[in-house]
């Protein structure tokens, strides 16, 4: 098995997507999590359809960073489309609200972790990464 940082063929091990309807925070991020060794971020959308319209044109994240809150089609909602459409895909999903009866709901419809938007960069890159991990077992 390799390591969750870099596959055997060098390549990063997360082709990551970010999914945030505020385009600061989700340049933000892609700035942010770039700079780590085996991160690629492959696309990025505003909100669920947009990104399911990506996936459907051949983007091939393996983790999807998606905000919880967005227009049109929010992170519940594409959580339960991904799980059925692309279920070798993790979600970590990203969110200012910690309740955690949302956070259960949201896990249980198939996200891989959850998030609230003021954890640290390296709690991010970890939760990140171990999504990765988990989709390579």
């Amino acid at each position: 098995m390799t390591s969750p940082s870099s596959s055997a063929a060098g390549t990063p091990a997360v082709r990551l997507a970010i999914v945030d309807d505020h385009i600061l925070f989700r340049k933000g991020l892609r700035a942010l999590l770039s700079g780590y060794a085996g991160i690629e971020v492959v696309c990025e959308a505003g909100n669920g359809q947009e990104l399911l319209e990506l996936l459907d044109q051949g983007s091939n994240p393996n983790v999807i960073l998606m905000d919880m809150q967005m227009p049109i089609l929010d992170g519940l909602q594409t959580t339960r489309l991904l799980r059925t459409q692309f279920p070798n895909v993790r979600v970590v999903i990203i969110s200012m609200h910690d309740d955690p009866s949302l956070v259960s709901t949201v896990l249980a419809e198939g996200a891989h972790s959850y998030l609230v938007k003021n954890t640290s960069p390296e709690e991010m890159r970890s939760a990140v990464l171990a999504a990765a991990a988990a989709g390579t077992r």
